[in-house]
C-alpha cells in the first residue's frame, strides 16, 4: 500500500514545505545557468 503524506495539525510539516523552497531555488537558479550554458555552447558551434 503506498505511503500518503498527510499534515498533522500537531506535528511539523515545515520540513516538506522547507525542501519544496530549495527545490524550487534550485530550480530558478539553474534553469538560467543551463540556458546561458546553451546559448555559449550553441554560439562556440558545439553542436555542430
Amino acid at each position: 500500500m503506498a505511503h500518503r503524506h498527510h499534515h498533522r495539525p500537531e506535528g511539523p510539516c515545515h520540513f516538506s514545505l522547507m525542501s519544496l523552497a530549495a527545490g524550487r531555488r534550485v530550480l530558478f537558479v539553474a534553469a538560467p545557468l543551463a540556458a546561458l550554458w546553451l546559448a555559449v555552447a550553441w554560439a562556440t558551434g558545439a553542436f555542430g
